[in-house]
């Protein structure tokens, strides 16, 4: 395990969160988070995968960036039970579904709750699907080292509830038009320049590849 990344004695039970972010906010490029990482933005999330005891990833993501098997537990969380039981994602140890108690019985998804089932996956209830219910169901079978994956609103749900414990965050050198307000032909890469911080505060200047040469 890179300690570095981790950081020495860390408790067993915490949850962390991984994301990497473009210059102006955006979680994405074409839709997914891979095209903007590089070797080490893996490497950090290998560590955390080999830390924790389990990955906590809502379904938009797991769909949007084709989630395969891991070597540790993958805990979905998803209200619609809404899969493709042909995709990666079944094609090893299978997930746990995390989904709201009514999701068990609602009537209406009773085919999707069939076809999870057939797939080998275990549907899980976590009450009315807050985000505490969901870490306190994970810590009942024993999961108390948590990585986050995201997306943004499962992100959200665990900052909101104070969930979080540690936040890896990798920034990446871009700027695109996926972030709210820009027009969807942007599309630069960056090349930093410098970066120091002041108390938690960090600042970084960025140069456009290309500018000044």
């Amino acid at each position: 395990m890179n300690e570095r990344i981790i950081g020495p004695g860390t408790a067993t039970e915490e949850i962390r969160a991984v994301a990497i972010t473009t210059a102006f906010g955006s979680f994405t490029s074409g839709g997914t988070s891979g095209a903007l990482g590089n070797d080490a933005d893996k490497q950090v999330m290998l560590a955390l995968r080999e830390w924790a005891d389990v990955v906590l990833v809502g379904s938009g993501t797991v769909k949007a960036e084709d989630y395969g098997p891991a070597d540790i537990p993958l805990a979905v969380v998803s209200r619609s039970l809404d899969f493709d039981t042909t995709a990666k994602l079944f094609s090893g140890t299978p997930p746990l579904i995390l989904t709201p108690d009514e999701s068990l019985t609602n009537a209406s998804l009773a085919e999707q709750r069939d076809a999870l089932a057939q797939a080998g996956a275990e549907l899980v209830g976590t009450g009315t699907g807050g985000a505490q219910e969901i870490v306190d169901t994970l810590r009942a079978r024993g999961l108390g080292r948590i990585v986050c994956e995201g997306g943004p609103s499962l992100y959200a749900a665990m900052f909101e509830a104070s969930l979080i414990d540690v936040l890896h965050l990798t920034a990446a050198p871009y700027v695109n038009g996926e972030p709210a307000g820009l027009s969807g032909d942007i599309d630069v890469e960056l090349e930093l320049e410098d970066v120091h911080s002041a108390g938690s505060h960090i600042f970084a200047r960025y140069r456009r590849v290309g500018a000044g040469n």
